[in-house]
């Protein structure tokens, strides 16, 4: 919960000039993140493949087909549903492999990616081509019309618009196919039985002469002619009624075929589909075209029946039975377009209302042809009580006219079809052919690079406030106030190029050491008037005004870990306590790794370990430095025990002497955490500074070093955040006084703007 509550704190105390500075510190991230991913973009975008569009635009236009030829049968189809239809077919493997074929064996085919080989030298087989045909192929129907755009994409405005063209020719060409085929079924049926009805009347014919000449019989009384007459009205509209029944049954089966090939299934499904309504409607059809058959029959018999009553009654029945006809067809319709068809796909609902409607017709026809089997039925035994001779030539006449009738009916219906096949026209019109396209549709370089420009500014962007979200080092002092520690100072960075004195001092192997890189950093010494000085200064006077009930002062100068700046930070407050007119005393008590005296250009020997061990007294080991007022006590031989040292009654007698001698005694002393050494230091002088390092000290090692002080009961007067970044801190306070300050002074500020702080 301490956690959540600190989390929340911290979030409220963020700002926009929070998230500015985060920006502006992670500004090199941003940079190479947009240099990178820009790059990145740029080498793709104009490296890859182009890829060409073509499009062609193609109408589907109304179904006629047999529908409307034969036998008179309404469409009463859905066109939507059409739509889909053709979009599944455009989509399907066997347009994409008709389209293969063809460009098999097209003239440019050497010049299509599909038949060129890969990188290992293999070619496509045919189903990889048929695969390749669709991955491209894209098929979008046109809102509120009958329009598809048929889309291809390929890598040459050529190959593009070639493939585009040959997939809607083909297409086309498959619907016409698909179109004629009804037709043609029918047509070589109609054929079948034409010639076979022409076979049986030159059989009737003959066999009627034959019987003439060896019967000598030439004609019939004129009763039994009629009689023969009405006989075969009757026999050859039987038989016409089983042609038709045929046909029908012909057409059923080529519907139930397709309904096969776009669904499995489906035609048990649809044998089953039916309504109470319908059934009724049916079984009233059937009823009503048995009774016309009969009335009409039973009227050629009676001729006392006045013929224009005879021919309201016929158009009245034939009324009634076309009003059925119509009430079947709009039941037949609401069947196949509710939920009494199961078929998700929606792409057969027209084939199914057509069947419905062929069921009923065939429903009908049987109850005609029930009919006409009993008028003629009546009409033969009528002609059973003629005499013998007599009633075979009645039969081979009525047999001569009833394949008369026949074959007159069937050519008559052979030529209907023939000429609605010829006329059948093209359901697939091409309105636009696909046209080379001037430019590639991918990739789109402007877009793709200013795509990479938003990512790679998006990408530094959440890097940046990653990595600041994983940063749990001390960045700016507030930090510490919600952690307890009171700030004395902020010290910017020193930078070589900041002192009006360089300080190069080289040892044997060319590189500066610990002690040479901290006195080329004693820029209080070699630029007094530099902001970065006068931070220092700002230090000592917060800890002149720290009521620390004392007048000669020893304090305690460490850090959490190693590298923070606690060695520069006592050289430098010591100059500027010194520079005040106080005699200042430093004190190396880093008995581990000493560099004091290398800060001083002095020798070690001779040290605070030797006062310890008694070998030497105070006097002997004080040392004057470089700068007026400041002295220096060296660490001397180090020790293999110094915590025993430090905490020996001589270190606690060495720090009154001092204080008896000096103004202001500062300790230098090893990081609290690593070792004990200052722990044990901070409990004999009047207070302690923490020196915490900005981005470097981490915020757990801070609390644990106030943890350590605090069970030793040291006093801790403060800390010093150290080594900030400047232009990091864009946006805070300090950034604005810190360049204000060198304006008010006179300092250069064009030549140190650009300088670099490391």
């Amino acid at each position: 919960m301490e956690n959540f509550a600190e989390f929340q704190e911290n979030e409220q105390q963020i700002s926009l000039q929070d998230y500015l500075r985060i920006l502006y510190r992670g500004r090199w991230i941003i940079l190479t993140s947009f240099v990178v991913v820009v790059l990145a973009t740029a080498y793709f975008t104009f490296t890859a493949t182009p890829v060409y569009e073509a499009t062609a635009k193609i109408l589907i236009e109304d179904k006629n087909s047999m529908e409307k030829a034969l036998f008179d049968i309404n469409y009463l189809g859905n066109q939507s549903t059409v739509i889909q239809n053709q979009l599944e077919i455009l989509k399907s493997r066997t347009l994409a492999e008709r389209v293969v074929l063809r460009l098999q064996s097209a003239v440019y085919r050497d010049s299509l990616e599909i038949f060129q080989p890969d990188e290992n030298g293999d070619y496509m087989v045919l189903r990889d081509q048929v695969d390749w045909i669709l991955d491209r192929l894209t098929v979008t129907p046109k809102q509120e019309t009958e329009i598809i755009h048929v889309t291809f994409q390929a890598r040459s405005p050529f190959e593009a618009a070639r493939i585009c063209n040959e997939v809607v020719v083909t297409y086309q060409q498959l619907s016409k196919e698909v179109n004629l085929s009804e037709f043609k079924d029918l047509r070589q049926f109609l054929e079948l039985q034409l010639r076979k009805k022409s076979e049986e009347l030159k059989q009737s014919e003959e066999a009627l002469r034959l019987y003439r000449e060896r019967e000598k019989l030439v004609s019939l009384e004129e009763s039994t002619k009629e009689l023969i007459s009405q006989l075969a009205e009757s026999q050859a509209e039987l038989e016409a009624s089983m042609v038709e029944l045929e046909s029908l049954q012909e057409q059923k089966r080529n519907l139930e075929k397709q309904l096969e090939e776009r669904r499995k299934a489906l035609s048990s499904e649809v044998t089953q589909v039916s309504s109470p309504l319908l059934v009724e409607l049916q079984q009233e059809y059937a009823r009503m075209v048995n009774d016309k058959v009969k009335y009409e029959a039973l009227i050629a018999q009676d001729h006392t029946i006045d013929p224009q009553e005879y021919q309201m009654e016929l158009l009245s029945r034939a009324n009634r039975i076309k009003a059925i006809q119509k009430r079947l067809q709009e039941e037949a319709q609401r069947i196949a377009n509710t939920s009494m068809v199961s078929d998700p796909l929606q792409i057969a609902q027209e084939l199914i209302t057509t069947k419905l409607q062929l069921e009923t017709q065939i429903k009908g026809l049987r109850a005609k042809m029930d009919a006409l089997r009993d008028v003629v039925q009546q009409y033969e035994s009528q002609l059973e009580v003629l005499p013998s001779q007599g009633l075979e030539l009645a039969r081979l006449e009525r047999q001569v006219q009833v394949d008369q009738n026949t074959f007159i009916l069937l050519t008559q219906k052979l030529e209907e079809t023939k000429i609605a096949e010829a006329g059948q026209r093209e359901t697939i019109r091409i309105v636009d052919p696909a046209i080379e396209p001037k430019f590639p549709v991918s990739p789109k370089k402007k877009l793709n690079l200013l795509l990479g420009a938003v990512i790679g500014i998006g990408l530094g962007i959440g890097l940046t406030i990653l990595l600041e979200f994983f940063d749990d080092s001390i960045k700016n002092p507030d930090e510490l106030e919600r952690m307890g520690l009171p700030i004395l100072s902020i010290i910017p960075q020193i930078s070589q190029d900041e002192l009006s004195r360089p300080k190069v001092a080289v040892n044997g192997n060319g590189e500066l050491n610990e002690g040479e890189v901290i006195e080329s950093q004693l820029i209080t010494h070699f630029d007094p008037k530099s902001p970065i000085s006068e931070a220092y200064r700002t230090l000592r006077t917060n800890i002149q005004f720290q009521n620390l009930g004392t007048d000669n002062l020893s304090l305690l100068v460490t850090s959490s870990a190693p590298k923070e700046g606690k060695s520069t930070t006592l050289a430098n407050l010591a100059i500027t306590m010194a520079q005040m007119g106080s005699r200042v005393l430093i004190v190396d008590t880093d008995l581990r790794r000493p560099v004091v005296h290398s800060i001083f250009k002095l020798k070690k020997d001779k040290g605070i370990t030797n006062y310890l061990m008694g070998k030497l007294p105070f006097e002997d080991i004080v040392k004057p430095s470089f700068v007026e007022n400041l002295y220096i006590v060296t660490s001397g031989p180090l020790p293999p025990n110094p915590s025993e040292l430090l905490a020996s009654e001589a270190m606690e007698n060495f720090v009154q002497e001092a204080r008896n001698n000096f103004d202001v005694v500062l300790f230098d002393s090893p990081p609290i955490i690593a070792v004990t050494d200052a722990a044990l230091l901070s409990s004999k002088v009047e207070g302690v500074i923490l020196v915490i390092r900005a981005h470097q000290t981490q915020k757990e090692a801070v609390k644990r070093a106030k943890t350590l002080l605090d069970n030793v009961h040291a006093r801790i007067i403060g800390c010093l955040l150290n080594s900030v970044d400047i232009e990091r801190a864009y946006g805070s306070y300090y950034y604005y006084y810190y360049y204000h300050y060198y304006s008010y002074y006179g300092h250069d500020l064009k030549r140190r703007k650009r300088t670099k702080i490391t």
